[in-house]
């Protein structure tokens, strides 16, 4: 079972467990196969719940509590992963579950802590030297960042989202003038934008008062973005209050962040900014099914809507 899982042979892991829990399934090592195949199988809302479950069923597993951070941190619940980490570390104390406290702490700010331990790991994996690069970026850190990025692609050359967070510090360096001539040269050239640049690009125009250029420019790009480019954009356009653009990118890459609080706040903001909570409360319904956590969404932006119509 192990070996299937490291291996990603999905579908022979699903056997495997299948014969395990006939002749052993009430055990912390079955359930906690269970538990890595759904999570390896990207079935996040099962393995949330499987995960409370057998938290509660075996408090003295590390591993349990260790793929219940995983899951936790997939969710983008960084609070509920550093807990679950932390406790897993308690119980079996591990280099790699203060890489995971280490990675979780980045997301939720705690930048001194974090560094120190990623610092700690990055002798047991290039990886740490890659969350280092994240943890300098989200300090606005950007030589620290740059020189994290490098020191990895030593390492690992072809890591293509090392490759991309490092042409985007890059960019986030220059000038906005520099940054602008650069890629308006490339347009009028006939060559592609790089997806990497384009929300650096636009947040440059906007901060310089090129809003209409912008505007433009992310209207042209706006079916033909990826969900990580989508969401990147989503976000320059709901800082630079372009709302209306913010909410359409945000509802067209819903799907890729159910979970996200932030994300559906800044929806149900820019929404409201621009008179499209009807559409958000649409596309939360047809949602539901799959992402519990819009139920109580829905209802409290029907109550919105009815009291704007006076009913």
């Amino acid at each position: 079972m192990r070996r299937a899982l490291n291996e990603g042979r999905l579908h022979d892991a699903e056997e495997i467990l299948a014969r395990l829990k006939h002749e052993d399934s009430l055990s912390p090592e079955t359930r906690g196969f269970e538990l890595e195949l759904c999570l390896n199988t990207n079935r996040i809302a099962e393995a949330n719940t499987l995960a409370h479950q057998l938290c509660r069923l075996f408090p003295e597993s590390g591993r349990i509590f260790f793929l219940a951070g995983r899951v936790a941190y997939r969710l983008k619940n960084y609070k509920e992963a550093e807990a679950r980490f932390r406790e897993s570390h308690r119980i079996y104390p591990h280099w790699r579950t203060q890489y995971w406290v280490g990675k979780t702490l980045t997301q939720s700010g705690q930048f001194e802590e974090a560094e120190s331990l990623l610092l700690a790991a990055r002798e047991r994996t290039a990886n740490a030297i890659l969350e280092l690069a994240w943890l300098y970026e989200r300090k606005d850190d950007l030589p620290a960042a740059l020189k994290a990025y490098d020191e990895f692609l030593a390492v690992q050359p072809d890591h293509s989202f090392a490759m991309e967070q490092r042409l985007k510090i890059k960019a986030r360096m220059l000038e906005p003038e520099s940054l602008i001539e650069e890629i308006d040269t490339l347009a009028e050239l006939g060559e592609e934008i790089p997806a990497a640049l384009f929300p650096e690009y636009i947040q440059k125009l906007f901060e310089s008062g090129q809003t209409l250029q912008a505007r433009e420019r992310v209207v042209a790009k706006i079916r033909g973005t990826d969900p990580k480019t989508g969401s990147q954009l989503a976000w320059v356009c709901y800082r630079a209050k372009a709302f209306d653009l913010a909410c359409t990118l945000f509802l067209a890459h819903l799907q890729a962040n159910l979970s996200y609080y932030k994300y559906l706040n800044a929806l149900e903001s820019a929404a409201a900014k621009c008179d499209r909570i009807p559409l958000v409360l649409e596309a939360y319904q047809s949602y539901a099914a799959e992402a519990p956590n819009l139920h109580g969404r829905s209802k409290s932006l029907a109550r919105r809507i009815r009291s704007r119509s006076g009913g």
